[in-house]
């Protein structure tokens, strides 16, 4: 195991963590017949995150993938050049409303470890962008509580690669 695997795993972990302190259930990806295999990745979303009905109306499920990535925008650049062949084309075809969270220990300046891609809102061909997981409305995720793992996730790093 290299150590980009790892960073991805500790990454998965982290964002899972997150998700059941702002009040959402977690389960498991809806099942899917096969794997999407996009170049050396499978992409098959990582779980599902619910909140509770609220006012007798339920909630559709957030389907979410966490990918760690070093360099958020330069990956970002390099999928949209992609054209139909990109990673968020093939998403969105198979999972409407994903939603990437994408970990980076390297973000821009002022900028958070964890951004989202929705991907409901998003169209094909149209470039792509992050807000900071925070930030997305629909989650409803605090700042405080990504700042928390954040932190947590910086000294896990650090003391992966004696820096």
């Amino acid at each position: 195991m290299d150590l980009l695997e790892i960073k991805g795993r500790i990454s998965v972990a982290l964002v899972e963590s997150i998700f059941p302190r702002a009040g959402f259930t977690l389960a498991p990806p809806v099942a899917v017949e096969t794997s999407q295999r996009l170049g050396r990745e499978d992409l098959i979303p990582d779980f599902q995150a619910i909140l509770p009905a609220e006012g007798g109306a339920a909630r559709a499920p957030c389907v979410v993938e966490v990918r760690y990535r070093p360099q958020v925008g330069q990956y970002l650049l390099i999928e949209s050049q992609r054209g139909p062949h990109s990673l968020f084309t093939v998403a969105k075809r198979h999972w409407p409303a994903l939603v990437f969270v994408f970990v980076t220990d390297h973000p821009e300046a002022g900028r958070s470890c964890c951004q989202a891609v929705d991907r409901g809102s998003w169209a094909a061909g149209s470039a792509v962008a992050t807000l900071d997981l925070h930030a997305h409305d629909e989650l409803r995720i605090f700042r405080q509580n990504v700042e928390e793992h954040e932190a947590l996730l910086r000294r896990m790093f650090t003391l992966l690669t004696g820096g």
